[in-house]
């Protein structure tokens, strides 16, 4: 089964979410309900619309700065901007007005002496009624006056910015610190729960059949990690055994193989020379070249590439092209190196470097016929091996490397065996191999090797 290469959420940010949406939905719902509550308690809204108005007024009143704003009505942008709406007074002991606003919103009989006595009066008919009326002695002033506030109406929508603030002192103050450090906390018990899992994944991320497995700390991660891994690492230790028993299976038969094709090579040499004797030549020479590639793939498995391998790609370019020279002879080609002018020191196996740039050069020789084949040392640490063949159709660029592959039209011989050697020793090195058709035309196969 082909696991699909679509990107996933990681646990973490999973669980990140649904916390905040639940942490969202309490918050709603708080809303809601203060929402709901207090817009069907009117009364206590209009009560603390008022008592908060005639402080106000009664702070303006007796701050000597602000006093003469008062006196000129100028307290409150309301009283301007809505003068049908809303008015207020400052009255002496006998109902007489000394200053205010929209004073002719004031109900006759309210101004009557003996009505502003009681603190806090919604008059005449209560909270409910139209014009809500309070009134409030101011303490301390002398001579004795009064804060009177009339509301007919609520352009301004006084009563909403009440609820609004309502929402701030039993809401949003409260609930949002708290949710902030719930949140918060849970998040940080979250990343630390976590943490073995992101850790078992690392892990197992560098597992690869055959080159052992990395311990593990587990001592302080869940039974269920520690199931995964445990699973995990007895899936993996099955899968290398059988992997070495495949390769040594493949090993043995190749070397089982090398003595008799090395005999029979003997024998045709005692052979006189004809056109069978080539045919039969030819058919020799690839069965030899298909056991070494058997032996050469079975080793690039097994390879491994110890920290402190060290390898000059000058010397291993110049050195395969002076073993393959007399072989592009022998086919008409001609093959230019360039590059290796100066080292090229990179982290790697030299042998196994030798043996991918080898496979690369020898497959050009195989396809491209006459022609030249340029090895380039560099640009940094790469190699390139260009051909002048026909190059690669597009359909089958990304299959080269895979074993027994042979593109249509390939000619004889060969087992598709050694672009996918180059590839499995790339692999271990932590390097690259691509392919591609330059302008041009022909094919130019690159390696890529990480600096020493």
């Amino acid at each position: 089964m082909k696991i699909q290469d679509t990107p996933r959420r990681g646990l973490q940010s999973i669980l990140t979410t649904q916390l905040l949406s639940i942490a969202a939905l309490v918050i709603l719902v708080n809303v809601g309900f203060v929402a709901i509550f207090d817009a069907s308690d009117r009364d206590t809204l209009v009560n603390d619309l008022l008592r908060r108005e005639v402080l106000r007024l009664e702070a303006a009143y007796l701050d000597v700065d602000q006093r003469p704003d008062i006196l000129v009505g100028t307290i409150n942008g309301i009283y301007d901007d809505y003068p049908s709406a809303y008015a207020f007074a400052i009255v002496g002991e006998e109902g007489t007005v000394l200053e205010g606003k929209n004073v002719d919103l004031i109900p006759a009989k309210v101004l009557r002496p003996g009505e502003l006595a009681t603190d806090w009066l919604a008059w005449p008919n209560g909270l409910d009624a139209t014009p809500v009326v309070a009134s409030h002695s101011i303490p301390g002033s002398d001579p004795a006056v009064s804060v009177l506030f009339v509301m007919h109406s609520d352009p301004a929508h006084l009563v909403r910015a009440e609820i609004w603030d309502e929402f701030l002192a039993h809401v949003w103050l409260p609930l949002i610190p708290i949710a902030v450090s719930l949140i918060g906390v849970t998040l940080l018990i979250i990343g630390r729960a976590l943490r073995p899992v992101a850790a078992a994944a690392t892990w197992a991320r560098g597992i690869e059949p055959g080159r052992g497995i990395a311990p593990l700390d587990v001592s302080n991660a869940p039974a269920e990690i520690l199931d995964l891994t445990e699973a995990v690492q007895r899936s993996i230790e099955r899968l290398d055994a059988e992997l070495v028993a495949e390769q040594r299976r493949a090993a043995e038969a190749a070397h089982a193989l090398r003595t008799p094709v090395a005999v029979l090579v003997a024998r045709l040499d005692e052979l006189p020379n004809s056109k069978e004797y080539e045919s039969l030549r030819e058919d020799v020479n690839t069965l030899s070249r298909m056991v070494t590639q058997y032996l050469s793939s079975s080793g690039a498995d097994r390879l491994q590439i110890l920290d402190e391998a060290r390898a000059d790609l000058s010397e291993i370019a110049e050195s395969v092209v002076a073993d393959l020279f007399p072989a592009a002879e022998r086919v008409g080609c001609e093959i230019v190196l360039t590059g290796n002018d100066a080292p090229h020191i990179v982290h790697g196996a030299e042998d196994a470097i030798t043996l991918a740039l080898t496979n690369l050069v020898e497959n050009a020789l195989h396809h491209a016929g006459q022609g030249a084949i340029d090895v380039t040392v560099g640009p940094g640490t790469t190699l390139s091996v260009r051909d002048r063949g026909p190059g690669l159709p597009d359909k089958e660029a990304g299959n080269v490397f895979e074993p027994f592959h042979r593109g249509a039209g390939a000619p004889r011989g060969g087992a598709g065996l050694g672009l996918a050697i180059v590839e499995r020793i790339q692999r271990a090195h932590g390097g690259t191999v691509t392919a591609e058709t330059p302008t041009g035309g022909g094919t130019v196969f690159r390696l890529g090797y990480r600096p020493a």
